[in-house]
């Protein structure tokens, strides 16, 4: 019986200093994350992403405008006056003048922004 006894001790004991250690490595990372975090929130990086992660956007919203206008114009095959057709033509080539404009318009601030990403070393 004394040696259930010391060996249900002993396990106890070890359990306990098995949840010790694993709160206190918890704690550890969650100071780390959080020292982590302070220090990307002071970075211009996260500006320089936040505004890639914005024209990333806009292009993706162009690129579906220029593909719904492109299927907007009704195929040869549909019943359709000439007079139909050649007006959905010319809407669709005033609009995709419009997107092409606007895309230009895009990649031309972003490249008169400061790239911060490329001016960065990345040190390892």
């Amino acid at each position: 019986m004394p040696y259930f006894t010391l060996t249900l001790c002993a396990v106890v004991c070890t359990f306990v200093i098995a949840r010790f250690f694993a709160v206190r490595t918890r704690l550890a990372e969650k100071a780390i994350d959080r020292v982590i975090d302070q220090r990307l929130r002071a970075s211009p990086l996260i500006g320089e992403l936040e505004r890639l992660k914005e024209d990333n956007g806009v292009m993706r919203n162009l690129l579906i405008d220029m593909i719904e206008n492109e299927v907007s114009v009704p195929p040869a095959n549909i019943a359709a006056t000439q007079a139909e057709r050649a007006h959905a033509i010319i809407v669709a080539r005033q609009r995709r003048r419009e997107i092409v404009g606007e895309a230009i318009h895009v990649v031309r601030q972003a490249k008169e922004a400061p790239d911060l990403l490329s001016e960065t070393k990345v040190s390892g």
